[in-house]
């Protein structure tokens, strides 16, 4: 077998290949580098792909998480207005509903021991709100009486002559059941202050 003859760079030629070398692996970090920063890829592009991870974070109920996300797109440099405003959009929902979750735990929080505070924090949660619609079976539950409970109190405050609270009763009932019979005609009745 030939014996192979290993021969040293000369000192001289040393700092250059070292030169060389990094000079050869200098496109590599950098193609490294720009694939984890996402430079050089389409901004909307980039928008649609951190859009689509802020609805699986909304889709969790994790809202602080989503509204991170969605900031990150409204930093992208050359981003469409249309882009940018559906990203506002999207931190204006996560905001929205940190507060409505706020409210829907006061609103299951009180529903077995304090039905008005319970029906006050389920009428703040806004309409489009995921709480409204997850609280709404115990508030379809818990409103029967309520109403009824409103109504006696109501009636009392006519027969007694006060005013105020027979008509703060009845809005009250009016504002969970519009069209609750019983209260429009409360309403609708004559209150006589007694001295």
């Amino acid at each position: 077998m030939p014996t192979v003859l290993r021969t040293r760079w000369p000192q001289h030629l040393q700092p250059r290949r070292a030169a060389q070398a990094r000079w050869l692996w200098a496109p590599l970090w950098a193609s490294v580098l720009c694939a984890s920063l996402h430079c050089g890829k389409d901004p909307e592009v980039r928008a649609v792909e951190i859009t689509k991870q802020v609805d699986a974070l909304f889709a969790q109920h994790k809202w602080e998480q989503g509204e991170k996300k969605a900031q990150e797109i409204l930093v992208l440099s050359g981003l469409s207005a249309p882009s940018r405003d559906q990203a506002k959009l999207k931190v204006d929902q996560a905001r929205s509903e940190q507060q409505a979750r706020q409210q829907y735990q006061r609103f299951v929080g009180n529903k077995d021991t304090d039905a008005d505070v319970a029906m006050a924090a389920y009428r703040d949660l806004p309409e489009t709100s995921v709480y409204r619609q997850l609280g709404r079976s115990e508030f379809e539950k818990l409103r029967p009486t309520y109403v009824s409970d409103h109504i006696e109190k109501a009636e009392s405050a006519l027969q007694n002559g006060r005013c105020a609270d027979h008509k703060s009763h009845v809005q009250l009932i009016l504002e969970v059941d519009a069209q609750n019979q019983k209260a429009m005609d409360l309403a609708r009745k004559p209150c006589a202050k007694k001295e």
